[in-house]
């Protein structure tokens, strides 16, 4: 007997089997990198807990600038820093920096009219 006719013999792949597993990878690897996409924009440094409460903590100045423009000079500390310019005589730019305990600097500009 032929030893080439054995081996295709014992060894015979189906064309179908081996089209599905190819077919079956390319779907795992597109799932994969879709989960993988989804990871990256959920976990960003600016939806982390503490990017939401310095901003909170600058919206907070913010509304104390608008009901009581005096309560924010007293506010000035080593990890906050306002400055207040006057654009004109009716509006007032407030500009505020913000550094958490980790050093982590938020900044916003505000317009507070009168």
């Amino acid at each position: 007997m032929n030893p080439m006719a054995c081996l295709r013999k014992y060894y015979r792949l189906r064309a179908n089997s081996i089209l599905e597993s190819v077919i079956a990878l390319c779907i795992i690897a597109i799932c994969l990198y879709v989960a993988i996409l989804v990871y990256a924009a959920v976990f960003t440094p600016k939806t982390s807990a503490k990017f939401y409460s310095a901003r909170n903590k600058l919206s907070e100045i913010y509304f104390m600038a608008q009901v009581n423009p005096d309560s924010i000079e007293k506010m000035g500390n080593d990890h906050l820093l306002i400055h207040q310019e006057w654009i004109n005589s009716n509006l007032q730019q407030i500009n505020i920096e913000y550094k958490d305990s980790t050093g982590v600097t938020s900044k916003n500009n505000f317009y507070v009219q009168n």
